[in-house]
């Protein structure tokens, strides 16, 4: 039988697990533990997708592979200390075509290579998220419109990419173990991650054959799984348009260009994102013990 999603998956897997042994043969630990991971997910992956129930076209699959592989192999290009990477020949300097240096690789010698990678995982994630909700709701019968899905993972998109800079801001100030930091690289990657965002979720509400075939008729509440999602992650996408439109209109003016400014105005946006999702959970759950209450004593 014929399961569009097998080969994508098959080959994330298998590029992954190549990956990961290439570079330990290497030293190159840190990226050999990347791909590591990238080879658990990719597995996790075709055993929920292996008997192509839910009906994934391979396009996008396939799009999310090289999505992952510009990230891998970019790092994975490196090497273990300052030297020069496996592409270096002749005499060739970091910087000219895949030679590299250091152990991240691409990302150390070519700035553009972060904000592609950054938009194209973003654009992948953005489609991934687009197929997951349409096909959501044709399960459980929600009759979520084409708008809604697309917005549900445009703003879950943004805000998964505001959260990872986060964590960078994290491992840069406070731990010292990333060495992507600074304000025009942050800002810089929230455009890279909106736009991408953006073109994903327009490759899918065109795309997605489901799209075309559902009840659209949207008539229906929204459910509570895309109203919590909605309730995260608003948050975190409005802080990214901001520091985005900052970035590109104003040159960082809103925030003085300063990185710790704009790394603690996401991290607020995070924990209230946190906040908002607890209290909307509180609230349901209190809902539902008055339903029961009110149930139970019309019962009796």
């Amino acid at each position: 039988m014929h399961v569009p999603e097998r080969g994508p998956l098959l080959a994330w897997f298998i590029s992954c697990i190549i990956l990961t042994f290439w570079n330990l043969s290497r030293g190159l630990n840190l990226w050999a533990g990347y791909n590591f991971g990238g080879a658990v997910m990719a597995l996790l992956a075709l055993m929920i997708l292996w008997k192509g129930k839910a009906h994934i076209p391979a396009l996008p699959l396939w799009i999310g592979y090289f999505a992952t592989m510009l990230h891998f192999i970019g790092g994975s290009l490196g090497a273990a200390d300052s030297g020069p990477g496996p592409f270096c020949f002749d005499g060739m300097q970091p910087g000219e075509w895949l030679c590299a240096d250091g152990v991240n690789g691409m990302y150390h010698v070519h700035p553009w290579w972060d904000k592609l990678v950054h938009s194209m995982n973003s654009t992948a994630i953005a489609i991934a998220w687009s197929l997951g909700w349409r096909r959501m709701s044709e399960h459980n019968g929600w009759q979520l419109s084409p708008r809604v899905v697309a917005f549900t993972a445009f703003s879950l998109s943004v805000a998964i990419g505001v959260a990872y800079e986060v964590y960078e801001f994290f491992g840069k100030t406070m731990f010292q173990t990333i060495d992507q930091g600074g304000y025009v690289n942050t800002a810089s990657d929230l455009v890279s991650d909106m736009l991408g965002a953006g073109l994903g979720v327009l490759f899918a509400h065109y795309y997605d054959p489901m799209n075309k075939t559902s009840n659209i008729s949207g008539q229906l509440p929204l459910p509570t799984q895309v109203t919590l999602t909605n309730n995260g992650s608003i948050p975190l996408m409005a802080i990214g348009a901001i520091l985005s439109l900052d970035f590109i209109l104003l040159g960082g003016g809103l925030v003085n260009s300063d990185y710790d400014l704009i790394g603690q105005l996401m991290l607020v946006a995070l924990v209230v994102s946190g906040l908002v999702v607890a209290g909307r959970v509180f609230q349901n759950s209190q809902a539902g013990k008055t339903d029961a209450s009110e149930g139970s004593g019309l019962t009796s």
